[in-house]
């Protein structure tokens, strides 16, 4: 039997689930469904006061006076597009399994009402197919952020796989850390730490690790501080390289892909007789990537050094096909 101090719970919960602003709720709808959902009898009254009560702790509920419908929640956590927005991107991730997927969506759609709730389930999607995961990765992000919040160094497993897609110990085996900061960067999660046996910070994939236990001794100390932000860029985006210029020569038909992959990093210097000549920001190795994919379709302008290293990565590749 629910208390009559709770009722006003059961209230909240019904505008929530029952009414947005396309789905207005009356007050004789809210005690049916006080009555078959919480076997609750509530007097009209009683809902009058329950819902002003509720306006009166700062929750938005529209009523019959200003639309001459029935009542509805305005205030909610998150707007259906950010839901939308939300479970697509769990739904897209590589790191979550799809059965975890389906139930964080589950509970991302739940605070919804039960309408749009329906919408929203028509047009997630969550893909079948994963990379292969360490099954540990939650368990350590929460057992790492432990250790960095208690300023102690943890032991670690390193991971790496093997021939049959399989992770196993690598050579290193187990070794100490000097936790500072968990991170997202590209799709995965890192760890940023000292080694234990060394004087620079590093960064380690977290689903690459394993037996992660507290050490009962305490975190190297850093002089200077630690900016993560600036150590993904540099060496997780970046790659531990230095970002420099080059120019390329395209056909138009391809300045659409050049965008897509470089962003406002691509800039069109020269545009005449379909052909395009493209200034681009990046580091070499992203760079030359590109280049290799599409030798048909550009030509490097500059730098020359880069130039020379793409006519040799070409020379090198055609002696391997045309021997």
């Amino acid at each position: 039997m629910i208390s009559q101090k709770a009722t006003i719970l059961c209230v909240y919960e019904i505008l929530k689930k029952y009414s947005d602003e396309n789905h207005m709720i009356s007050a004789e709808k809210i005690r049916e469904k006080l009555k078959a959902i919480y076997d609750v009898d509530m007097e009209r009254r009683a809902i009058y006061r329950n819902i002003d009560a509720l306006r009166s702790m700062g929750i938005d509920i529209e009523g019959y006076t200003d639309n001459r419908e029935g009542y509805y929640l305005i205030d909610r956590t998150f707007e259906p597009s950010e839901i939308r927005l939300l479970c697509d991107a769990v739904a897209a991730s590589d790191i979550i399994k799809e059965e975890t997927s389906k139930e964080i969506i589950g509970k991302l759609i739940e605070t919804q009402s039960v309408f749009q709730g329906r919408m929203l389930q028509k047009t997630v999607y969550v893909k079948e197919k994963q990379k292969v995961l360490n099954k540990q990765l939650f368990y350590n992000i929460d057992t790492l952020n432990i250790a960095i919040n208690q300023g102690c160094k943890v032991a670690v497993r390193l991971l790496e796989y093997n021939m049959d897609m399989e992770l196993v110990e690598n050579a290193n085996g187990t070794i100490a850390i000097s936790p500072y900061a968990t991170m997202w960067a590209s799709g995965n999660y890192y760890i940023l730490a000292k080694p234990e046996d060394g004087e620079d910070l590093t960064h380690y994939r977290i689903d690459y690790l394993k037996d992660i236990v507290i050490l009962e001794r305490n975190v190297d100390m850093i002089f200077g501080g630690i900016n993560p932000t600036q150590y993904a860029e540099q060496f997780i985006f970046q790659k531990g390289e230095i970002m420099d210029r080059y120019e390329i020569e395209c056909n138009k038909s391809i300045w659409g892909l050049i965008a897509e992959t470089f962003g406002h990093n691509a800039t069109v210097i020269r545009y005449e007789n379909e052909k395009v000549l493209i200034k681009i920001k990046s580091i070499p190795s992203v760079m030359k990537e590109w280049i290799m994919a599409h030798a048909n379709q550009c030509e490097v302008i500059a730098p020359k050094h880069f130039r020379d290293e793409i006519q040799k990565s070409i020379m090198e590749a055609y002696k391997i096909y045309w021997r």
